[in-house]
């Protein structure tokens, strides 16, 4: 039996030991692969911030600390970062987002000869410059507030980055925002309380921002600004894990216990309690460690229940748990953007070219470029809008969708201010009294029927009508296509603003000759119809014999009389004359067939049958004026300038060397604009291998 308990006791102690060292090796595993997914986060941070990424491009996960003025957010964090550093002080002490890097190191850093295990970096001084003394670190966040924020108590959107090296802490990244206030105080702007709501706002409105909403423990938590404000933006409180301060201030009670067990507020991540240093403590100097102890015991003599859920080592535990968790969740959206922006930088680079090395060779390429802009542009494949700042810029840099080509453009104006403008002019806009014309036609003698010349004369008037709109037509397409060749050039030339200027002034000379020509031709045209009016027209002759019917329509009610006189006057007609072959001989050949009409049912008559006539020859005449203008704008001044400007252009600006060079020297912004983009590239590129790397530990 004594052997057997003996045995037993030895099983006991082995499964004992083994199982202690297995969950110290998981843990060992866990706690190494978290550090290795933190220490990437904070190294993506990094990339984004040197080079510039705004925010908005990219979105990545991050703790943001949020809380109304001595709230505690200040303790809190320097708490889970085991140092002293923050800035401390009444009213707004924290002007601008801090971002709070906190690395675990292996081992000490020798600086200067001696070994620290605690020690600050600050983005914006460089790698260079280490310092080790905390109390250096809290003047230089005061001194780097000052210089981005002035000496008044305003607010800076601006982060100050600040990187906490040591072998104690946990691997985590933190954003302490300014805390929430309600009124402005000394000579603090007076709408404080809208701009801090606002810089906020912007923090953890972002889908992968987890919030540590802070709220003291002294006062009633339905009166909470922090939890107010994160239940607006996170309403299902799926993001927002609350830290209750001060819990030693609290009155213990049921409800107290109800609050710290997280069951009232409903945040999916939950809730822990911490207590802080009070301003004695502080004063009397007693270290983080004594009140970090203090705090444990705490909670295990009031609240034993929940005393492995609460204070601040299990704060950092489960902010680093959470942090990892989210990063694995929002990894695959960030990859993505990662390579959105890549292709966005790549387009950049692609559009500016390279830099000029041979000024000829980069001339010609960008007279190439610009030639067949202009090509792509009529035919509708690159179109061009204005951004924001009201810049000419492709449509594929463009958030609008109201962006248009050229082509489409030039064809909107057609059809504006070329056929519309023509088929607006009234064809009887002049005409006067047409009985009068046709008696002062016939001169002593009375009319017995409508003569050529009174219709040749009023449609050739009519027809000058068309000229001047014709050329005014030509002149706005022509004011079309030089603004639109302008906005090319500002999108495909803007690098260069000597050899933009050029090329536009050149394309201008060249069209104004174009558009002479296509004046010319519209001129020609319009003088051909005037030369010889055309009644045989296949068109014509459909019309003006619906419009003879009217003429042989007698008047009912007339009297006998006057029909036989008429019919009488009509045996005196000649209807072999060679006027019968007309189209007026025609019409009045079916007058003498039909019935006799008084003379003032005549006179009208004949009036009104002039003007059918004349509108249906002058529609006849402006549909075909305006399918030549159509056709003259595109050939004059779209074709041929397509064709030929490329020519035109080298022959004007391929010159001396030194006028070459001048021209293609890049502008400040084109330079600013190439450097900005390549670094982009670089870190991104360099922000992709770090996402690999996270990807590779997932596995």
């Amino acid at each position: 039996f004594n052997i057997l308990i003996f045995w037993t006791l030895i099983a006991f102690s082995f499964q004992t030991f083994y199982s202690s060292l297995i969950s110290k090796s998981l843990f060992t595993f866990t706690s190494r692969a978290m550090d290795r997914f933190l220490a990437t986060l904070n190294k993506l941070q990094d990339v984004f911030t040197t080079s510039g990424v705004d925010s908005k491009d990219i979105d990545l996960p991050q703790i943001v600390v949020v809380g109304s003025q001595s709230a505690g957010k200040s303790s809190v964090l320097e708490s889970i970062a085991k140092q002293d550093f923050l800035p401390r002080g009444m009213g707004i002490v924290t002007r601008r987002p801090l971002v709070l890097q906190m690395i675990q190191e292996a081992a000490p850093r020798v600086v200067e000869g001696v070994e620290w295990d605690t020690w600050v970096e600050f983005l914006h001084t460089g790698e260079g410059r280490v310092f080790t003394d905390m109390q250096e670190v809290q003047q230089e966040i005061i001194d780097d507030t000052a210089r981005e924020c002035g000496g008044n108590k305003v607010i800076s959107r601006k982060p100050i980055n600040v990187k906490l090296h040591s072998t104690k802490i946990p691997s985590l990244t933190l954003v302490d925002l300014p805390g929430l206030t309600k009124i402005a105080v000394g000579d603090q702007p007076k709408d404080i309380d809208k701009r801090i709501d606002q810089l906020v706002r912007s923090y953890i409105s972002k889908p992968n921002s987890i919030i540590l909403a802070v709220s003291p423990g002294n006062m009633d938590i339905a009166n909470s600004d922090s939890l107010k404000l994160a239940l607006e933006v996170d309403p299902d409180g799926s993001r927002t894990l609350g830290v209750i301060t001060k819990c030693d201030l609290m009155e213990y009670n049921k409800e107290s216990r109800q609050l710290l067990s997280g069951l009232t507020l409903g945040m999916k991540l939950g809730l822990v309690g911490v207590i802080n240093r009070s301003n004695q403590m502080l004063s009397d100097g007693v270290p983080l460690e004594t009140a970090l102890r203090a705090e444990e015991a705490f909670f295990e003599q009031k609240y034993p229940e929940l005393a492995d859920k609460m204070g601040t080592v299990e704060l950092g535990r489960k902010l680093c748990a959470i942090l990892t968790d989210h990063l694995k969740k929002c990894l695959p959206v960030v990859s993505a953007k990662i390579s959105e922006l890549q292709e966005k930088h790549r387009g950049v680079l692609q559009d500016l070219g390279q830099e000029a090395t041979d000024p000829r060779q980069s001339l010609l390429s960008h007279i190439s470029k610009f030639t067949e802009s202009i090509k792509k542009s009529m035919e509708g494949e690159v179109t061009y809008a204005e951004n924001s700042e009201g810049a000419v810029v492709s449509a594929k840099d463009s958030e609008k969708s109201s962006s248009i080509s050229a082509g489409a453009e030039l064809f909107k104006a057609l059809n504006e201010d070329c056929i519309r403008r023509l088929s607006l002019i009234p064809a009887d806009q002049g005409l006067g009294d047409l009985k009068s014309e046709i008696k002062n036609t016939a001169g002593l003698q009375t009319a017995l029927y409508v003569p050529d010349s009174v219709f040749n004369r009023l449609i050739k008037k009519q027809l000058g009508l068309l000229r001047s709109p014709s050329l005014s037509a030509i002149e706005k397409c022509h004011g079309c296509i030089v603004k639109s060749i302008e906005r090319l050039a500002e999108t495909t030339l803007n690098q260069h603003p000597r050899l933009m200027a050029q090329v536009v002034q050149i394309v201008r000379d060249h069209l104004v000759g174009q558009m002479k020509k296509a004046k010319d031709f519209a001129e020609e045209y319009i003088s051909n119809e005037l030369s010889f009016i055309n009644t045989n027209h296949p068109e014509f002759i459909e019309r003006y014999e619906l419009a003879g019917e009217l003429f042989t329509k007698g008047s009912t009610n007339a009297k006998k009389e006057e029909e036989d006189r008429r019919q009488k006057d009509l045996k005196y007609i000649n209807t072999t004359s060679e006027f019968s072959d007309t189209a007026f001989g025609k019409i009045m050949s079916r007058h003498q067939k039909g019935e006799s009409l008084a003379a003032d049912v005549r006179a009208s008559n004949e009036a009104e049958l002039i003007l059918k006539l004349i509108i249906h020859y002058f529609c006849i005449v402006r549909g075909q004026l305006v399918d030549v203008l159509t056709k003259a704008v595109i050939r004059y001044m779209v074709t041929d300038v397509s064709k030929d400007i490329g020519g035109v252009l080298l022959k004007n600006l391929y010159t001396t060397d030194d006028s070459i060079a001048s021209l293609v020297v890049e502008s400040e912004t084109m330079q600013r604009q190439r450097k900005r983009s390549s670094k982009m590239l670089g870190a991104l590129k360099q922000a992709e291998n770090l996402v690999c790397d996270i990807a590779i530990d997932r596995e």
